[in-house]
């Protein structure tokens, strides 16, 4: 079988010297900086991943690939973001998204976080996670520093000191100036938003919400952006344009998607000013139908139709994946159910637009005689994915609890590079938190602790 470029991931922290490896979670377990934004676990982790910052990179580039890859998958079905949520027989309201929008708009690929499991040292693509809507951002990064600066004296090591990895908010501010068209004043509105569901809702209430965009605000301004904090209940304007107050707005630093805010008013104000071109929205909404799981599944259908590099990457970085829904043809489906029921135990099933772990069940927890009938039945409602099981790469992670108390574990964990127009900056990592039942989703709505990883500048001698 064809594989796909030799990237391997290991964490290396039972390389560093003995004496970090213990002084650093005795400093991480005193410390009182390790609640993330709105991403809260009963434990918390005391010291980061480690790995050589030439593995990150690499990491970070086919992460980029696999996007790409994604989204010429998507490009062989549909032109337009309209007809991609044909494609997907994605029937939501489309509050935001521009059905126009071409999909050869690079702006789709502005900002990723594709999720990733690590099995015998290779990374496997499990969802895509593209979009406005990526979180953790500010938390993330004061959690790398702290570990960085935490790092304790006396313990340097002939490759030298792990460090953070490159600024997610900077490549962010980046990306953000980048979206100002061209003849623009560069004036960005970070807009707060009232929402029934995710970070805001998360926060409780405008003030927590604008503490937490506030490193967004700061690092666009040190790119020489102009930078107006609002509501999106004081935009003004429509087809000619965007307004808060005196000032027109050239981008929207939208870090929500349309079908969680409360405003509807304010939404139409911004709909008929993105569908006009008049402004743009930092992520166009459209990007949000690249994380369907389903693309994943048209990847493994196309592999015949990639070019051989592109081919090798699916194969060798992408679980088999196929979907099961409405408008499949009855001939897929059988073929696809044959499959199922030979290769039960070495899958799981889930919603190709779920997110939080709902609706995941592995193929070995469920009888012969109800698996058939559990993806017919589902799959009659929704759209799923199967997708061959990933069994994760574990390692001994220190943790505290919230009362305080100790203790380390050999967990399973998630590593996701934040990408900005196609370069990887820094990390969220997710672990298993301390005894989770083997096999379940590594995912913060199932209880998964939040972290990062430090980078070193040179391979460990061994």
């Amino acid at each position: 079988m064809e594989r796909g470029p030799d990237v391997t991931l290991c964490d290396l922290w039972p390389r560093l010297p003995a004496g970090a490896r213990s002084e650093l979670p005795r400093r991480a377990a005193e410390a009182d900086w390790w609640v993330l934004d709105a991403l809260p676990s009963r434990w918390e982790a005391l010291r980061p991943l480690v790995f050589p910052a030439v593995d990150y990179q690499r990491f970070g580039e086919l992460a980029a690939g696999v996007l790409r890859c994604a989204l010429l998958a998507c490009r062989r079905r549909a032109g337009t973001a309209g007809e991609l949520c044909r494609a997907l027989d994605d029937h939501r309201e489309p509050l935001l998204l521009d059905p126009a929008q071409p999909l050869s708009d690079p702006a789709l690929l502005r900002m990723a976080r594709p999720d990733a499991l690590v099995a015998g040292g290779r990374p496997w693509f499990v969802e895509l996670n593209a979009g406005p809507n990526i979180y953790g951002v500010p938390g993330l990064e004061r959690r790398g520093a702290a570990f960085a600066h935490g790092w304790p004296d006396g313990h340097d090591q002939p490759d030298g000191v792990p460090a953070e990895p490159p600024s997610t908010l900077r490549a962010r501010a980046e990306a953000l100036a980048a979206a100002v068209p061209d003849g623009g004043r560069r004036r960005v509105l970070v807009p707060t938003w009232r929402a029934t569901s995710g970070i805001a809702a998360k926060l409780g209430g405008a003030g927590a919400l604008r503490r937490y965009l506030r490193p967004a605000v700061e690092a666009a301004e040190a790119v020489g952006l102009e930078v107006t904090v609002a509501d999106l209940s004081e935009v003004r304007g429509g087809a000619d344009g965007l307004w808060v107050g005196g000032d027109r707005v050239d981008v929207v630093f939208n870090q929500f998607v349309g079908s969680v805010v409360a405003d509807r008013a304010a939404l139409g104000v911004l709909r008929e000013a993105v569908r006009a071109l008049s402004v743009r929205l930092f992520v166009p909404e459209a990007a949000c139908l690249l994380g369907a799981k389903q693309v994943l599944a048209w990847m493994h259908e196309d592999l015949d139709l990639y070019a051989p590099a592109d081919r090798a990457l699916v194969l060798g970085h992408v679980p088999w994946t196929a979907w099961l829904g409405p408008g499949q043809s009855a001939e897929r489906r059988r073929h696809v159910l044959a499959r199922a029921a030979r290769e039960r135990a070495a899958l799981v099933v889930k919603p190709s637009r779920g997110h939080g772990g709902t609706g995941f069940v592995a193929g070995a927890q469920v009888a012969d005689g109800d698996w058939g009938e559990l993806l017919a039945r589902r799959s009659r409602e929704e759209t799923l994915v199967l997708q061959r099981r990933v069994v994760p790469d574990t390692t001994w992670m220190h943790f505290r609890s919230l009362d305080g108390a100790r203790t380390t574990a050999r967990v399973p964990f998630v590593l996701s590079p934040f990408l900005l127009d196609g370069t990887a900056a820094g990390a969220y990592v997710r672990h298993a938190s301390p005894g989770t039942d083997v096999g379940a989703p590594v995912n913060t709505g199932a209880g998964a602790v939040s972290n990062t990883v430090l980078l070193l500048p040179a391979r460990p001698r061994r």
